[in-house]
């Protein structure tokens, strides 16, 4: 995929909650047992439509509908209060009804579009604008919006103060509203593939934050608050017009994960040394000439990335030499 950004938490999340007994996998097996239903998986199952049945159930809690060609999500979804978990990921909707915010106690909202082994082919949601309503949930733990059509996230997202992951990526959004300085428990961010210029200061809030995905977006410069983000620990800023270093980064101590690949530096500090934990450094695709003074202090180094740059291929070998438990990657730029 072009646009890369973390759903770990989200599928650690899915397979927890359908791993534990006992999930129904079909609409014949709930029948006699309705009662009974709390988790419904009826992912993949050629659905063009929410089956009747599976909004009466008065105890269900977990349903995934993912990998269907379901083109509505029906006013009558509010009859599923009880809901915790709901995906719809990878079907054919395109708007969202404002009943989807009397589900008061939902945890997981699953309504983008990503890769899957049961995906049907030529699919895919086509969501293009959010509901006020969507944001009057704040029972909402994890919203996926990736690879739809949205033009805007509203300031009301501010509202959704039990947020711990909030993937928008690979749509066609702007700017970030500063009222994500409100979502404080957020740990995983994904906004990489978006038309985001800049990053509010406002992000500097977010100290929870340990996943910030900013990737294939057209940002040249980070505010000097990013530095406040004390326990982020990956930070994806490939494909952007970054052509300074950005200095806030010199605070992140606990970052591991850094990719600045495709941009337009030419030169790293020699202040990144700082960042102690470093194990992935990916600087790829820049006009950067020389590494080779900063990155062998880095004593935990597992991946460098220096394909496409400047850097000459003698500097290279002496690197291979030096960092014997290092994986390398280079190509010399012409």
């Amino acid at each position: 995929m072009k646009f890369s950004f973390s759903l770990l938490g989200l599928i650690v999340f899915s397979t927890a909650i359908f791993a534990q007994p006992k999930t129904y996998l079909s609409l014949d097996e709930i029948r006699g047992n309705e009662e009974k239903v709390e988790k419904l998986s009826l992912r993949g199952q050629g659905l063009k439509e929410i089956p009747s049945e599976v909004l009466n159930l008065p105890n269900l809690k977990f349903v995934s509908f993912q990998d269907n060609e379901i083109e509505e999500i029906p006013p009558a979804i509010n009859k599923m209060a009880n809901l915790v978990y709901l995906d719809f990921k990878n079907n054919n909707i395109d708007s969202i009804p404002a009943e989807i915010g009397q589900l008061q106690n939902l945890r997981y909202l699953g309504l983008g579009n990503g890769q899957s082994e049961t995906k049907v082919k030529g699919t895919g949601n086509k969501i293009r604008t959010l509901p006020p309503e969507l944001f009057e949930i704040p029972t909402l733990e994890v919203l996926e919006l990736s690879q739809l059509q949205i033009t805007e996230i509203p300031a009301s997202i501010g509202n959704l103060v039990n947020l711990r992951e909030l993937f928008i990526s690979s749509n066609k959004i702007p700017e970030l509203p500063t009222s994500i300085s409100r979502l404080t428990k957020l740990e995983n961010l994904g906004c990489s593939g978006n038309e985001l210029k800049e990053v509010p200061r406002e992000i500097g809030k977010l100290t929870n934050l340990k996943y910030l995905w900013l990737g294939y977006n057209q940002i040249e410069r980070l505010p000097l608050t990013l530095g406040d983000l004390a326990n982020l620990e990956s930070l994806y800023l490939k494909g952007n017009k970054i052509n300074n270093f950005p200095k806030s980064i010199l605070e992140l101590k606990n970052l591991t994960k850094l990719n600045l690949g495709r941009n337009y530096l030419k030169s790293i500090p020699e202040e990144l040394t700082a960042l102690t934990k470093l194990k992935v450094l990916g600087l790829e695709d820049n006009n950067i000439k020389t590494v080779i003074e900063i990155v062998t202090q880095f004593e935990n180094l597992e991946r460098l990335d220096i394909r496409n740059n400047k850097v000459p291929v003698a500097e290279f070998r002496t690197l291979r030499d030096k960092l014997t438990n290092t994986k390398l990657y280079y190509s010399g730029k012409s």
